[in-house]
């Protein structure tokens, strides 16, 4: 699985668009949550989701086992609650940035940037069984809001140019994966929108 995007199917009709994200149970955590969650984002990341174990998420963590499997369940469910979190701390972003192709996707890769340890750890190949399925249909919902500010129609140089969007977008995020810094960010960002605005103009 890429680091962030697929270009697969750019403007699904399976749900309206401008339709209300579904309220995320982890969109926010307690203390002890969170320190679990970042625990766990260590040792995913480190380890690998299938040779992680929820020991060692309890020895990063400092929180029991019980703590863990009371708040999150097994090591699917906190694999899970980590996307749900960064995914509520995304769309949180878009929701306040202004209703604009530009300021949604700078939204997005400011907010993507920001929580990167996370993107690189849920955009690994080493994920729970079906977790790719879901992490797709939450990408496509966030492309189909942007596209359809584009106002993209469905003729084959719509869907061609969707898709070709949507491919620069990965690159970008893959991009900003190993950026250290704001300074060493803002040209990725600066430069995919730029890209983007070239290919509309067309």
């Amino acid at each position: 699985m890429s680091t962030s995007l697929h270009a697969e199917d750019p403007v699904s009709d399976s749900a309206p668009v401008g339709a209300p994200h579904p309220r995320r149970r982890w969109a926010k955590t307690d203390a002890t949550q969170q320190r679990i969650l970042n625990a766990a984002i260590a040792v995913f990341r480190e380890r690998g989701y299938s040779a992680a174990t929820i020991g060692e998420v309890v020895a990063a963590s400092g929180a029991s086992i019980g703590s863990i499997y009371h708040h999150f369940g097994g090591k699917s469910e906190l694999f899970l609650a980590i996307y749900e979190h960064m995914a509520a701390t995304i769309e949180s972003r878009i929701a306040d940035a202004e209703r604009s192709f530009d300021a949604q996707v700078r939204a997005y890769l400011d907010a993507l940037w920001e929580n990167r340890h996370t993107a690189v750890v849920l955009g690994s190949d080493d994920v729970p069984p079906g977790f790719e399925r879901i992490y797709r249909d939450g990408m496509r919902m966030w492309f189909r809001d942007w596209l359809s500010v584009l106002d993209i129609d469905h003729s084959t140089h719509g869907q061609l140019l969707a898709r070709v969007i949507i491919a620069l977008l990965t690159e970008s995020s893959a991009m900003l994966m190993p950026c250290d810094t704001p300074a060493e960010a803002a040209p990725v960002i600066d430069a995919a929108l730029i890209c983007i605005n070239k290919l509309i103009e067309v």
